[in-house]
């Protein structure tokens, strides 16, 4: 008795070596941005390296999977988001993990939203002029995605959905091609994130239609929303989180949800968050995500397996 006691004595506090946070996309880009600040910040308070490992593929899949086979220590984190989360359980075929089962949520990272734009050979102006335009043209609109059954898709989708607009989905092998297909008119329309739709507008290449977000964008103040625009069942703007495998002691998850709530108190932080337009999320903790990935799941599932959106 008193030799276990002395071991659980000298246990040493976590975290005792450096955490590794899966993220699933290609480094560069605005969520490569956001979690590597994160590690950096946290990374800093918890006295210990927090690393960044790239694992991109299956629409975030790949880092899921990867993540939910790990010891439930505190010491791989999964940079999570609406399409690891909530999409792919209903659009792959058969997934190697359960979100919900799989593991524990620690908190909401941050919040993002989608801008919906053409380019500005279309004459499209306005969402009136989409909705005219894609009733007018014999098969509809084109529009390009990051890849079937991503947001950049299923945004789209809802759009076509709730106008009853016939549209041809094009998908490409990210949303830089695809945006590079707008431009170049091989599509009429794309959903993208805003931080990489600001160049293109400013540079007069393309049109800003709609905010997939439940405020206006500081980057497009007279851009609607979804919601202004009449689009009442669409669940939230897109968002990124953090989970940790199903079993992750209780203090640990407090302590990383902790130091979570920290990184958006930080100034600089929140100046480098502005850059990237990314937005602090109206909840924390584990019962946030919880609560949001039911809901998103309550509406893009149905939209999903009406679609017939199956993937590999």
């Amino acid at each position: 008795m008193a030799s276990s006691g002395v071991a659980a004595w000298a246990q040493p506090a976590y975290p005792s070596r450096a955490i590794t946070l899966v993220v699933p996309v290609a480094a560069g880009g605005a969520a490569d941005a956001l979690a590597r600040s994160w590690a950096e910040h946290v990374g800093a308070a918890l006295g210990q390296p927090v690393v960044v490992d790239n694992r991109p593929g299956a629409n975030g899949s790949v880092a899921a999977s990867y993540v939910a086979k790990q010891a439930p220590n505190g010491y791989t984190v999964l940079f999570a988001s609406t399409s690891n989360m909530s999409l792919n359980p209903f659009s792959y075929k058969s997934l190697s993990y359960d979100p919900l089962k799989d593991f524990d949520p620690v908190s909401m990272l941050a919040g993002t939203s989608q801008v919906l734009v053409t380019s500005t050979a279309t004459g499209i102006r306005s969402l009136d002029d989409l909705v005219k335009a894609a009733k007018r043209k014999s098969g509809g609109l084109d529009f390009g995605s990051a890849g079937k059954g991503n947001s950049t898709h299923l945004n789209v989708e809802f759009v076509a959905q709730h106008y009853g607009l016939k549209m041809t989905h094009v998908p490409y092998k990210g949303a830089a091609p695809a945006m590079v297909g707008l431009i170049g008119g091989e599509t009429q329309l794309v959903a993208d994130a805003v931080v990489s739709v600001v160049p293109q507008v400013k540079g007069g290449r393309v049109v800003p239609l709609l905010i997939f977000g439940s405020q206006r964008s500081k980057a497009f103040p007279d851009v609607p929303t979804v919601f202004e625009a009449g689009l009442k069942d669409y669940p939230a703007g897109g968002w990124y989180g953090l989970m940790v495998p199903r079993g992750t002691p209780k203090e640990v998850v407090a302590r990383l949800n902790g130091e979570t709530a920290k990184f958006w108190a930080d100034p600089g932080v929140k100046q480098r968050m502005d850059a990237l337009y990314m937005d602090p999320p109206s909840a924390l903790g584990p019962d946030a995500v919880t609560q949001t990935m039911k809901k998103e799941a309550a509406v893009w599932g149905p939209v999903i397996t009406r679609l017939g959106i199956q993937n590999d």
